[in-house]
């Protein structure tokens, strides 16, 4: 409620809050470090939109099966600064796109952002990693021109795994979760926990198997060439 005030009294004017000296220093050192430290973290993240299975297909320039023969990392110049960068050598198995009308080669590197080099490490959360022994089924897109090859990250690699009973080959996403659907490919990445109770939950009985996904990978790409070829 708003006072009056009385005859022959000046109203009182709020004092402004007066900040200690030191503590408006410890503020400005705060936001220093706060901002230094930002821009000296080895860490960064990538925002990854999952693909549907046909965009997967469309937007990749090569998609290759291969197994994983080398892993290295290496440094690098670039505009921004001195990089790091991990390159993964894939022997070739089989050949489902390729930007050559005539592919030949047997292998296939691959350049990702981040890794280490002696006591030097750049580390990309969300960034695919491999093994060597790996069989993997990857979708690529200008590679060696951007931070990850793949499309939409982890979306763009699928393992195959050979059932050790039936010898049965299928596929599973990267968090080793059993791919049932090409429908599942456009859904978000369950990590941790989730994706291994997602595991156990799904049968690698249920899991496409190799051939029938790349079937459809062949389709995708029929029906995107003649899309491309029609007038």
């Amino acid at each position: 409620m708003k006072q009056t005030p009385r005859p022959g009294v000046e109203p009182r004017t709020p004092m402004p809050r007066l900040v200690p000296p030191r503590l408006r220093l410890f503020g400005s050192v705060f936001l220093f470090l706060a901002v230094l430290f930002a821009l000296a973290s080895p860490a960064h993240a990538m925002s990854v939109v999952p693909p549907t299975f046909d965009e997967l297909v469309a937007e990749s320039d090569t998609v290759v099966r291969g197994t994983v023969t080398s892993v290295r990392a290496e440094e690098f110049d670039s505009p921004q600064g001195r990089g790091v960068r991990t390159l993964v050598t894939f022997r070739i198995e089989r050949t489902l796109k390729s930007a050559s009308s005539t592919p030949s080669a047997d292998t296939l590197t691959l350049s990702f952002l981040g890794g280490t080099v002696g006591q030097r490490t750049l580390r990309v959360v969300g960034m695919p990693t491999f093994s060597v022994g790996q069989r993997e089924l990857v979708f690529v897109a200008r590679n060696g021109t951007v931070m990850c090859p793949l499309i939409g990250a982890g979306h763009g690699r699928y393992h195959v795994v050979t059932d050790a009973t039936t010898q049965r080959e299928y596929l599973t996403r990267e968090n080793l979760v059993p791919l049932t659907s090409t429908d599942e490919i456009a859904l978000p990445l369950a990590t941790g926990a989730a994706a291994d109770l997602l595991a156990r939950r799904v049968s690698s009985d249920q899991a496409l198997t190799l051939a029938a996904f790349e079937t459809r990978v062949l389709d995708a790409v029929s029906r995107t060439d003649s899309a491309v070829q029609r007038p």
